[in-house]
């Protein structure tokens, strides 16, 4: 009897969380002088209590803003290559918390003690805000960077195909005095 009552309770809490409305968060653009008309936005869903919420069963999604406009989705091979360059690690108990690496950053000198960006929520002045903060090195006078843009300056092999970054621009705000950063990393 117990039983059966705490299986129809989190039959009916599941359908509640699936049900209940999302809303997409942007959480960053990564930008690229390659086809530099065309960005890639990286977001999030959170619900109606700002907790993040799946969507297939990823916390991160892509897409196109072609010529800075037009949303286009984004086709499962470059979504697969995306997902390793940002690269979704652990969400908390809570849905207000997960962990998301940047794995360009490998190619790059830089002086991150750590290229994990915290991902998190919470509501502000009674709206749901998410940040991306990654906390930058010495350059960076140790601060913490929210994140809102990355501008990579594409190498290219002999025949033109983009094959790395000359160097990285990661652009956002303090998270605690919202002072505008940019900081740039440039390729080993």
């Amino acid at each position: 009897m117990i039983s059966t009552k705490l299986i129809l309770t989190a039959s009916l809490i599941a359908q509640i969380a699936f049900t209940a409305e999302s809303v997409e968060k942007k959480l960053f653009t990564m930008e690229k002088n390659y086809h530099a008309d065309n960005i890639m936005v990286i977001n999030t869903l959170t619900d109606d209590s700002c907790k993040f919420v799946s969507k297939n069963n990823e916390y991160l999604d892509f897409y196109w803003l072609m010529d800075r406009a037009t949303r286009k989705e984004i086709n499962p091979v470059i979504r697969s290559q995306i997902q390793e360059r940002v690269k979704f690690s652990s969400i908390n108990n809570e849905r207000n918390s997960y962990k998301i690496r940047l794995s360009d950053l490998s190619e790059l000198n830089h002086d991150l003690e750590d290229t994990a960006m915290e991902v998190s929520s919470a509501v502000i002045n009674g709206k749901c805000q998410v940040k991306s903060v990654l906390k930058l090195g010495p350059s960076g006078k140790y601060r913490k960077l929210n994140l809102k843009r990355t501008y990579c300056e594409v190498t290219t092999n002999l025949v033109g195909i983009p094959n790395g970054c000359k160097f990285l621009d990661l652009q956002g705000n303090d998270a605690d005095t919202d002072e505008i950063i940019k900081i740039r990393f440039f390729k080993k």
